[in-house]
């Protein structure tokens, strides 16, 4: 009974040798066995209950719970198909809603999307008051793209419990790349006053929301004590003078994302007699050329997709991983459970994720001066290793066609004056929008030309275009198109502009190596501060404003002056394989030098600090 009690009450460690001892003087008690494993399962020793729960089993077949645990554990274990077996049999003995929803979360892993959507439903039947039920039915729903089913089911999680883990993130995520603007003002305050209380919202979609880096603290944090909490001591890394530093790139986006086209280059460009350079890729194969031209870029490429996060951190371990660099952060697909075991003795958030992971198990965090200010640091977890260009990776090798499309084939007038924000909707503000539209009202005959997303966003943004007195005609859709189509079709264009909170990062860099001057206003945060470190690394810091009002004033004057355009086009084109920001050479002896510091310090017994690279020549 004591041991029970301990369990109850949280007290598992405590609970263990008094479960323990229960089961070897009880053998043939299912209850007393249940309840060792689901210590076992809280104590995070999913193999040893994973053993006790079959001796459950054994004694008592019908014993639904211990299905249903099984399944719960198999599915952290990567056995997805073994999973839905047991919550079959769970469901079979006695019908529950615990075992229908999970049951749909195993099926969502496997893609098989509708056949989650009613597993979730009939959860939902058998508990319609509980909130975590129409919260995963959104997220099926949101992968089937049935988005307005998706709001329904999160706006019914929110009216069951407003505190409940990022069903308000989700929400204002959905509503926003539908570029919905209907409540706005009202879903960024309640997230804003949300992630200030400790209400778990998401941090990746909060950079689109706030513009506080101490709020953004504070989100991650509340995230982190959620989600990904601390998962153990650091593995303390043994000094190797006269061997190679080993280094781990982890990712989901190893293939043809926007994070690999970044940072091909810096992989290929690592110097191999001083640095041993490992992938571990968690993220789908999509056989693409990026993929096959990374597989070659890495001394060895570790596809773990199948492999749970216990065996992910084991094989990092035995690989003798010294320095792992998270690429993802909270990013769609990252696997932040894996760095939160802390396999390596070093960690350093990268590029994936602009901000701070509030976590303790991040060490360092690589950013430059201009995405974080030094007398910031405080809103970091991390320390901040500050690069002296850029903090964004380019890859100088990608291709830029000599001769780009004509704009007749991209829908766009010959004698127009075009501003591009090739950004994604949820990154489209009202005050912004607002902006844009003035800026063609007072230049006769300009377009402004935009990613054609999500369709409903499409028409929503041509509705607001109306309402502030512009013909939806002259907001121009650029369909998707492979990445060497898109990069070049930049070059057609007359100026980029910028969003804010959360700036053009990826989009900005193909911007400026396409010769296309971007316009941004600084932001207080990491996110919204990117553009302007990017404009400092190419020589364009004229380009980087202070104010909306500035950004306004600067896009007319550019619009205005075609000997100003060509100035700043002449002036970005002049250097353009030689400038910090497209000098992927130096920018991997940067890193590099980043890595022997960071290890040095280690070696020497040394706490994390921030510190600054000098310049490669």
């Amino acid at each position: 009974m004591l041991g029970l009690l301990h369990a109850q009450r949280g007290h598992f460690a405590d609970a263990e040798p008094l479960l323990k001892k229960a089961a070897r003087v009880d053998p043939g008690n299912p209850d007393v066995l249940f309840n060792y494993a689901n210590v076992l399962r809280a104590l995070d020793k999913p193999v040893d209950a994973l053993v006790w729960l079959a001796k459950v089993i054994a004694l008592a077949p019908n014993f639904a719970d211990a299905h249903l645990n099984r399944g719960a554990i198999l599915i952290a274990r990567q056995q997805v198909r073994d999973a839905i077996a047991e919550f079959d049999r769970a469901i079979a003995i006695a019908p529950s809603s615990a075992a229908f929803a999970n049951r749909g979360s195993a099926l969502q892993q496997l893609g098989r999307l509708e056949e989650a959507r009613d597993s979730y439903a009939r959860a939902i039947e058998l508990a319609p008051a509980d909130p975590q039920n129409h919260f995963a039915l959104s997220e099926v729903l949101g992968q089937l793209g049935r988005d307005d089913e998706a709001i329904v089911a999160l706006e019914r999680t929110v009216a069951l419990d407003k505190t409940f883990p990022f069903a308000l993130s989700n929400l204002v995520a959905c509503k926003r790349k539908r570029a919905d603007w209907s409540s706005f003002e009202r879903e960024q305050a309640t997230m804003e006053d949300a992630a200030e209380a400790g209400v778990p919202v998401d941090p990746f979609t909060f950079f689109h929301v706030s513009s506080s880096p101490a709020r953004q603290l504070t989100c991650a944090k509340a995230y982190v004590a959620k989600v990904t909490p601390d998962g153990g001591a650091a593995r303390p890394g043994t000094p190797r003078p006269a061997s190679r530093l080993r280094i781990a790139y982890m990712s989901a986006d190893f293939r043809s994302h926007a994070t690999a086209y970044l940072m091909a280059g810096i992989f290929e460009a690592h110097d191999r007699e001083r640095f041993d350079v490992t992938a571990i890729s968690y993220g789908p194969d999509d056989d693409s050329q990026m993929r096959n031209r990374l597989r070659a870029a890495f001394e060895r490429f570790e596809d773990v997709s199948d492999l749970a996060d216990e065996d992910v951190v084991k094989l990092i371990g035995q690989l003798g991983i010294e320095v792992l660099v998270d690429l993802g952060g909270f990013t769609a697909g990252a696997r932040p459970k894996i760095i939160a075991r802390r396999p390596a003795p070093i960690q350093v958030s990268y590029l994936g994720f602009p901000g701070t992971m509030g976590a303790p198990y991040f060490d360092y965090l690589m950013a430059d001066r201009i995405v974080i200010p030094e007398a910031e640091q405080t809103y970091y977890a991390e320390k901040v290793i500050y690069l002296p260009n850029s903090y964004q990776a380019t890859d100088a090798k990608r291709p830029l066609p000599s001769n780009p499309p004509s704009r007749s084939q991209l829908g766009l007038a010959d004698d127009a004056f075009v501003y591009c924000a090739f950004n994604r909707s949820p990154k489209i503000t009202p005050p912004l929008f607002g902006v844009w539209m003035r800026l063609l009202d007072k230049t006769p005959g300009s377009v402004l030309w935009l990613l054609d997303g999500d369709p409903v966003a499409t028409e929503n943004l041509k509705r607001e275009a109306v309402a502030r007195g512009i013909v939806a005609e002259r907001i121009v859709f650029a369909p998707r198109v492979p990445a060497e189509e898109h990069l070049a079709r930049h070059q057609v264009a007359d100026l980029f502009l910028d969003t804010l909170p959360y700036n053009a990062h990826t989009g900005a860099s193909d911007a400026l190596w396409a010769g296309l001057p971007v316009l941004t206003c600084l932001g207080t945060t990491f996110a919204g501060r990117v553009a302007a470190s990017l404009l400092n690394a190419v020589g364009l810091p004229e380009l980087v404003t202070r104010s909306l009002e500035e950004y306004e004033a600067l896009a007319l004057r550019i619009a205005h002056d075609s000997e100003l355009r060509v100035a700043l086009r002449s002036k970005l084109a002049a250097r353009r394989t030689t400038w910090p920001l497209f000098d992927t050479v130096r920018m991997t002896r940067d890193i590099e030098k980043a890595f022997d510091e960071i290890w040095r310090r280690h070696c020497a017994g040394e706490a994390p600090a921030s510190f600054a690279v000098q310049t490669s020549t």
